[in-house]
């Protein structure tokens, strides 16, 4: 427990599945506020006891890494690079490669020696460690197709007002591309307004593996930031899901400031809109205004 181990220990290594690593990685650097050690996540896709492993390595890493002081934070280490949790996802089930972070460089590769992006680093935390346990997962994730009836989620959000203690508190859409569905569907873009009129927070987040939701680059975007859609930027799906189910399980914040907070990097899980790649045929000004910054 690290709570209650914190001041005994310089580092932390937490060994688990694969399957679900991101997931709990990603849920654990929300949850432990003001984190002033490294909590490392390491498992393996071959199991210890074969002759030949990439657990033994996994581990040997892991333990180095909780023992420095220099990566403060929750982080995963796979093959031979160090992640941030809340920027990692699974992306292979046969490959010893099986984490990557699709939208930040690793904090650190190995290779002869160890190769830290310091420019990565995040602020010294201030105060003393507050663990979080409540999470409300009451939240649901649903990926378009082209071709969806969307009578199907109208009858979710009518029939969800009728369970109040299992009330739905948000929808995370995976959209098309920076965020986009299909033009012609005016009456979804009503649906999800009148999800947002009963207090049902709506996500909007993208299918590609790389790159950022642009709400107001195109016209289906700006009609979901009219119809009270938030934009997900370019956090991956763990880092939505874990994200809304620290912020509503904190219980002291209004729907409103929830969807503003999804654009705020709380621990690193976001990109600041202003640092996002420009939007194509942008001008010569957007392209200029982001040329050389870095974010972590």
């Amino acid at each position: 427990d690290i709570k209650s181990n914190y001041f005994h220990f310089d580092g932390f290594v937490v060994l688990m599945g694969t399957d679900t690593m991101a997931y709990t990685a990603t849920a654990l650097s929300f949850m432990l506020e003001n984190l002033g050690k490294p909590v490392v996540f390491t498992g393996s896709q071959i199991p210890l006891c074969e002759p030949y492993n990439d657990a033994r390595r996994n581990l040997i890493m892991a333990l180095i890494f909780a023992s420095r002081d220099t990566i403060n934070e929750v982080s995963i280490f796979f093959h031979d690079r160090l992640l941030r949790a809340c920027r990692s996802t699974k992306v292979n089930t046969h490959r010893l490669l099986a984490f990557d972070s699709p939208n930040l460089d690793p904090l650190a590769k190995i290779g002869i020696t160890i190769d830290e992006n310091e420019y990565l680093a995040l602020p010294v935390a201030r105060g003393a460690l507050k663990v979080h346990t409540r999470m409300d997962t009451r939240l649901l994730t649903i990926r378009l197709v082209p071709g969806f009836d969307d009578a199907v989620i109208r009858h979710l959000i009518e029939a969800n007002a009728s369970h109040e203690e299992k009330k739905l508190k948000a929808l995370v859409l995976q959209l098309y591309g920076t965020g986009n569905i299909p033009s012609v569907k005016e009456s979804f873009i009503q649906l999800l307004a009148d999800a947002a009129a009963k207090d049902i927070l709506v996500v909007a987040s993208t299918q590609c593996f790389t790159g950022s939701v642009m709400m107001g680059h195109y016209a289906t975007g700006q009609a979901l930031e009219s119809a009270g859609v938030a934009s997900a930027n370019d956090m991956t799906l763990e880092a939505i899901s874990c994200k809304l189910a620290y912020l509503f399980g904190r219980g002291d914040i209004q729907n409103h400031e929830i969807a503003k907070l999804m654009g705020v990097s709380m621990r690193g899980e976001v990109t600041p809109v202003e640092a996002l790649s420009p939007p194509p045929l942008s001008s010569a000004y957007q392209r200029a205004s982001r040329k050389g910054k870095k974010y972590y």
